[in-house]
């Protein structure tokens, strides 16, 4: 009897086993044959640039003459020579750069994404190799719209049409570089997409009378304003960008009275890429007023008094345009290309009677041919490109033309090895 007993007693410890593990792990497992994917999807990219750059003779550039604009003026000595006719040579690594992208889950019925990215730049003269923010923004993806905000690029930046050159800053000054906090809605319908954007200035700010810095359209109270539109297809695309920014300058007079004049600029471009099977094709033309903070010639003066009195004046835009041209081959390996550009300063509408802010304000025209080769190898590409660059320097009159200009030029060699990740 017992020994009955104690057979019953273990079936029904192994069975109680049994039921324990059917009831707490089996769900276990289930759970984790039906285990959710993760709703963030985090990717790291960038790249490691080095590069050496051999200038024939002074510019005016930034970042230790990495970002270059335009060749230095004539300055001659007592002796008569020019000062400013003396070749530099550089290497730096400053443009590296890392970025991060977050995939994230759907939110309001759009994909959600973020972007954070930096290099090594710095956000002034004085601080090259300092780590600065490039883009931070959030992007939400509908099937027809889409929502950026964040630091992103300036409208007049198109990303599927700039100079694909191989010196750092995208052949500034023929073609804009800025990036800026904004809000911005995009409609897409069919090949077309519409766009609106408002923003105002971070590091790319404007400049004025208390050097450059975002305080001049804070002051204003209003951002910058721009529209586009772009028409894509697969081996063609087009569109036009315009827009509008208010800038309040000074908020008190030179004799302590206070004033909120603002001064209004008009800028866009038009644009045009051919995506040829084995060539690319892409051309812009840039037209606006004091587009200092896109790092373009120009800026704006004080016209005369509105108020004599309390010496406040008004202010009148420094106009200049731009015209470039890119073209490059597709090779898998050797890929081929050739940029060329002119910018030009077409004056302003009324006369500058006081003081005036800018770029190359001194600078009747400059123009560039820089053609380019590349040498690719999986990740790694070797580039070799000559720029060859022209500034026409003059004294201007009241309303910013010139009669007599002199051409100082530069040819600047430069070779990098960038190993993409």
């Amino acid at each position: 009897m017992s020994i009955r007993f104690t057979k019953i007693k273990s079936f029904l410890s192994t069975l109680s086993i049994c039921i324990f593990l059917s009831v707490f792990l089996t769900p276990g497992i289930k759970a984790e044959e039906k285990k959710e994917e993760p709703k963030f999807k985090l990717e790291f990219h960038g790249f490691v640039n080095y590069e050496m750059s051999y200038d024939t003779r002074q510019v005016v550039a930034g970042r230790e003459g990495n970002i270059m604009l335009f060749p230095a003026q004539e300055i001659l000595d007592a002796d008569g020579n020019d000062i400013n006719d003396n070749p530099s040579l550089t290497y730096f690594a400053l443009t590296s750069r890392i970025w991060s992208s977050i995939h994230g889950p759907d939110i309001l019925g759009a994909k959600s994404y973020a972007h954070v990215e930096g290099d090594f730049m710095g956000s002034a003269p004085d601080k090259f190799n300092h780590i600065r923010l490039r883009h931070a923004f959030i992007r939400l993806d509908w099937e027809k719209a889409q929502i950026i905000a964040g630091q992103y690029w300036h409208p007049m930046f198109v990303t599927s049409c700039f100079p694909g050159v191989i010196t750092f800053g995208a052949s500034v000054p023929y073609h804009v570089l800025s990036r800026a906090p904004q809000l911005r809605l995009t409609y897409t319908h069919e090949s077309i997409s519409f766009s609106g954007t408002v923003m105002t200035h971070s590091d790319f700010p404007a400049t004025g009378p208390v050097g450059s810095g975002s305080v001049y359209i804070r002051n204003s109270n209003l951002p910058e304003v721009f529209g586009q539109t772009i028409y894509t297809s697969s081996r063609f695309a087009a569109g036009t960008t315009i827009g509008y920014m208010w800038l309040q300058p000074k908020s008190v007079t030179n004799s302590g009275f206070k004033t909120d004049e603002t001064m209004g600029s008009l800028m866009g471009n038009l644009f045009f890429k051919f995506d040829l099977p084995s060539l690319s094709i892409k051309t812009q033309g840039i037209y606006g007023e004091n587009m200092t903070h896109l790092i373009m010639l120009g800026g704006y003066g004080e016209t005369d008094f509105i108020d004599q009195n309390r010496q406040i004046r008004g202010y009148t835009g420094i106009r200049t345009m731009s015209l470039w041209t890119d073209i490059e081959t597709k090779g898998d390996k050797w890929r081929y290309g050739i940029f060329g550009g002119y910018s030009e300063n077409l004056g302003s509408e009324k006369e500058i009677t006081g003081d005036h802010w800018g770029r190359g304000t001194n600078i009747a025209y400059i123009y560039r041919v820089a053609p380019r080769v590349r040498l690719i190898y999986d990740n790694l590409s070797f580039n070799f490109e000559i720029i060859y660059d022209v500034a026409a320097y003059g004294t201007p009159d009241a309303k910013f033309s010139f009669d007599q200009t002199n051409e100082v030029s530069n040819i600047r060699t430069m070779i990098s090895m960038k190993y993409d990740f």
